[in-house]
């Protein structure tokens, strides 16, 4: 069938009410994901055992060291666990040249981003570095970010991508340490770690959306589901709790909420609208628990909450229903 015969079928079918444009959207988002030549997002069976098998290759090397560890040498240590590294490394480099084996070439190249920050660690140690300062943690990040990210330069494998993008979160915390110090007492400690996941979880939002538009798009649901679970997490966590609550964010918490499920249907993010239902059960938990915990109001706070909690559960599954059938 030529195009044009085809669109002339679709008008005619649309002008008598046989198909409406939703259905003509959804048969070309599913046409379109089963088309040959176009990437699935999907971890195939395949996939999930070679990723399985390179996880116990890393525990197995893990209780190795454990058991050992203390008749090793100091250059029998860094053999073990860099050694380890860098030979995963380049055998994932080596197999990424045939087609063959592009798959579990990525599951050495796990077993690499595992070790990696234990090798680093453990090489610096054994050379009498002080690592519990934060410039030595911020080189430790720097030099593996440029390594995996290096790699996904020239490998364009999304494993290497994702380590990359770990090893810089890795940057941004050591940083923060060194620019506040030590000097902080443990309650503004725990407020800079919280402004902290709040701009991280921005941060990895962003990046998802970004990511999307890529080669590389199987990432984004992992970054919007942290990006989220960091967002609302540390700003219910600034909004505190009766009587230090911080009425700021107590007040704009339901916004950032509502926003972030909103955003759901612009991005079809299931993890947006799961998320940001969860948390809005939790504020709405909060708020009761803060409030009405005395007298008849406790009570019926807990009946008002408990139908509200029912009417987001159905608000989700029917945007579920309606948006996301073939989301991240």
């Amino acid at each position: 069938m030529q195009k044009q015969d085809l669109l002339i079928e679709v008008q005619q079918a649309a002008a008598v009410n046989l198909v409406t444009q939703e259905e003509l959207s959804a048969a070309f988002l599913a046409g379109q994901t089963s088309a040959p030549g176009v990437p699935k997002n999907r971890l195939k069976l395949s996939n999930i055992l070679y990723y399985l098998g390179g996880a116990i290759v890393f525990f197995g090397i893990i209780i190795l060291c454990y058991q050992n560890w203390g008749s090793f040498s100091s250059g029998l240590r860094i053999f073990v666990t860099l050694g380890s590294m860098i030979a995963c490394f380049l055998v994932g480099a080596l197999l990424y040249r045939y087609e063959n084996f592009l798959e579990i070439s990525q599951a050495f190249f796990l077993i690499s981003g595992m070790l990696a920050p234990l090798a680093l660690e453990v090489t610096l140690n054994e050379m009498g570095m002080d690592l519990g300062s934060s410039s030595i943690q911020l080189m430790v990040f720097v030099i593996l970010t440029l390594i995996f990210l290096g790699g996904f330069y020239f490998y364009r494998q999304t494993i290497l991508l994702f380590f990359g993008i770990a090893f810089a979160t890795g940057i941004f915390h050591f940083l923060i340490d060194m620019i506040i110090g030590s000097r902080l007492s443990s309650s503004d400690a725990q407020t800079v770690l919280e402004y902290r996941l709040l701009v991280l979880g921005l941060a990895y939002m962003f990046l998802g959306y970004y990511v999307f538009f890529t080669s590389q798009k199987v990432l984004t649901g992992v970054l919007y589901a942290f990006g989220t679970l960091f967002f609302l997490g540390s700003a219910m966590a600034l909004g505190g709790w009766n009587p230090n609550q911080n009425a700021f964010w107590e007040l704009i918490f339901p916004l950032l909420v509502f926003g972030i499920i909103f955003l759901s249907v612009y991005v079809k993010s299931k993890a947006f609208l799961v998320f940001g239902c969860l948390f809005l059960i939790g504020y709405i938990l909060k708020i009761t628990g803060e409030y009405f915990t005395s007298g008849l109001g406790w009570p019926l706070a807990l009946i008002l909450a408990g139908l509200a909690i029912m009417g987001v559960g159905f608000w989700a599954v029917k945007l579920n229903k309606k948006y996301f059938a073939n989301s991240i």
